[in-house]
């Protein structure tokens, strides 16, 4: 897409030989994308001549078909020679072409639009990213070629239509994740309540995507829009959290109260258009128009997102009753969620943010259990730890996870299955870093054009997920040299959940009839710990996963990076279990997960 920026721009495009591009709003192509790209000759062109795009920070061209595509305009005065454009990829140092193809565009009629497809298939790989996408103009070539939303695709995940990276997909797939929180947060929001992300300007064809500038860094075209979200959850297996827009900008400017019921029927539409049958209503058929008649299954909705910052908190105080009088009435089957439980009466559920240093994750370790039952369950939405880094002139926040980070959130993480009768779910964020372009450090998954990397708090949060019980199980430890007696053991105090240093949680998974135990040392010492089965004599062997620093490396100096992608791995060892129990020496600063196939 053309548009890259808030005031629409040319960036990524250069051009080569005699032509020349400016952007162009005379007869867009759609009310959505008013400006487009104009390639101009002057004279007839005596040299190869075209346009390149750079690709976001580079282009990774593998052997494989390319599915592109562009709409493509001429005038009455403009000579094509033989009426033929080629697309391909070349390197841009020495120019070697990695594939081309060649389309005829003479069914293009004159000062209209006309969409062209055209698969360009590569059979060599480039052992770099610094390459480029280029159309080239044959010689003799003269007068103005417009066009708009050029797009190469690769593969994608599941082959989806304007899909995902695959192995960046692969990666949240592999996670097992219980849910994904969608479209995002401050995303949501937008910089100003124009600038919120509108969910029916993210369907349909690519031409009637606006897209809005984005709260990060760059444009957001939409061409990953609800329904591509809606799908992804789906294709790796995750619950969706729909998040709403509930009135509220990053620009803390707020939809009056009495202005609140064209947002709250823009969200009753997008539900709709989401979860209604097909031949039953409007929007349910919308949906089925655009090529998915199922309806997408939804039982969670934020409304809003981090409302107790700035000045939503005030204005949350109307917002979401507003929002949920009118939601919960409509679909009871809903658990909606708040985003804080502040100046207003209690919600369902409420969505917990927490990005703090690595030592407020330990000591809140039995922060859910002092939770009423009574109140609402809790959804920690976001939360990572972030510690800074302080040198001589000014402190910065690391700029990757470290093992002493990751410890201290599956620290955290154990309070969570620990409390699951009232924690619905937890999320690290942010999740995506692109190392080329970051606004925000750590991250969970770090990536460039052709790389991604797994970081130290995916690694542990990938122990978690790949190993979740359904069934939460009495785990207490004592002490041998302080005489301290199971039976002892009382509910939140030392010994449950945690003795020292050592946190731990045991649950069972009923399907295939395991029992899993997950423990976390942020202990300076190796701590050997004896697991015993109560009244059990099983013989048999289990699974220990285990991620720690090494021996004598300090914990917050291992980081995964593009440099050293495995600087941390989960290693896997096996177990012995004798009449029930087993011994396990646990490292210092380690997330350890133990499986027994009871």
């Amino acid at each position: 897409m053309i548009c890259l920026e808030g005031n629409r721009s040319l960036n990524g495009w250069s051009t080569y030989g005699e032509g020349s591009m400016n952007l162009s709003s005379n007869e867009p192509l759609s009310k959505a994308l008013p400006v487009h790209l104009k390639y101009s000759f002057r004279t007839n062109s005596t040299s190869r001549s075209g346009l390149l795009n750079s690709g976001f920070y580079g282009i990774n061209v593998q052997i494989q078909t390319y599915n592109c595509s562009f709409f493509y305009k001429r005038s009455s005065t403009s000579f094509l020679l033989n009426n033929k454009l080629s697309l391909g990829f070349r390197n841009r140092i020495n120019n070697q072409t990695y594939g081309q193809a060649t389309i005829d565009v003479s069914s293009a009629r004159i000062d209209s639009w006309t969409k062209f497809n055209v698969a360009v298939v590569v059979n060599i790989s480039a052992n770099t990213t610094e390459n480029d996408f280029f159309i080239e103009f044959p010689l003799e070539s003269n007068g103005d070629f417009e066009l708009n939303l050029i797009s190469c695709f690769p593969r994608t995940y599941k082959d989806r239509a304007n899909g995902a990276r695959i192995d960046i997909a692969q990666a949240f797939a592999d996670l097992k994740p219980g849910f994904i929180r969608l479209p995002g947060g401050n995303d949501l929001e937008g910089h100003s309540i124009a600038g919120r992300f509108i969910w029916n300007q993210t369907i349909g064809p690519l031409e009637d995507r606006p897209g809005r500038l984005g709260t990060w860094t760059g444009y957001n075209t939409e061409g990953f829009g609800l329904i591509e979200l809606m799908t992804f959850a789906e294709d790796i297996g995750a619950t969706p959290i729909l998040d709403v827009y509930a009135g509220y900008s990053l620009d803390q400017i707020s939809v009056p109260k009495d202005k609140l019921q064209p947002y709250i029927d823009e969200v009753i539409d997008e539900i709709d258009f989401l979860i209604a049958p097909a031949n039953e209503s409007r929007m349910g058929a919308l949906r089925a128009s655009l090529g998915r008649v199922e309806p997408f299954d939804i039982k969670y909705v934020e409304i809003g997102n981090e409302d107790w910052a700035g000045l939503g908190l005030i204005t949350y105080r109307y917002r979401w009753p507003a929002y949920y009088d009118a939601l919960s009435k409509r679909y009871p089957n809903m658990t909606f969620i708040a985003t804080t439980t502040e100046l207003i009466s209690s919600p369902p559920a409420a969505d917990d943010h927490h990005y703090r240093g690595t030592q407020f994750f330990i000591d809140n370790f039995r922060h859910y259990e002092q939770f009423d039952r009574s109140s609402p369950k809790r959804l920690i939405g976001e939360f990572a730890a972030v510690e800074e880094i302080y040198d001589a002139t000014e402190s910065i926040l690391i700029p990757y996870p470290t093992v002493k980070t990751a410890v201290a959130e599956s620290v955290y993480r154990i309070g969570f299955e620990r409390n699951s009768d009232i924690v619905l779910g937890g999320c690290y964020a942010p999740l995506l870093q692109n190392v080329a372009d970051t606004q925000w450090t750590p991250n969970f998954i770090l990536f460039n054009a052709n790389t991604l990397v797994k970081s130290t708090a995916y690694l542990a949060q990938q122990m978690f997920g790949q190993y979740l019980g359904n069934i939460l199980l009495n785990s207490t430890a004592y002490n041998h040299n302080n005489d301290f007696e199971r039976c002892a053991v009382k509910k939140g105090e030392e010994g449950d959940g945690k003795l020292g240093h050592l946190y731990f949680v045991a649950t069972k998974q009923t399907d295939n009839n395991t029992l899993i135990v997950k423990l976390a040392s942020v202990d300076s010492d190796d701590i050997l710990v004896n697991i015993q089965i109560q009244n059990s004599s099983l013989s048999t062997h289990g699974t220990v996963y285990m991620l720690s620093a090494g021996v004598g490396i300090d914990p917050a100096k291992v980081s995964n990076t593009l440099q050293n992608p495995n600087a941390a791995v989960i290693n896997t060892t096996s177990i012995d279990i004798i009449n029930g129990t087993c011994a396990i020496s646990i490292p210092s600063w380690s997330v350890i997960v133990l499986t027994v196939h009871l």
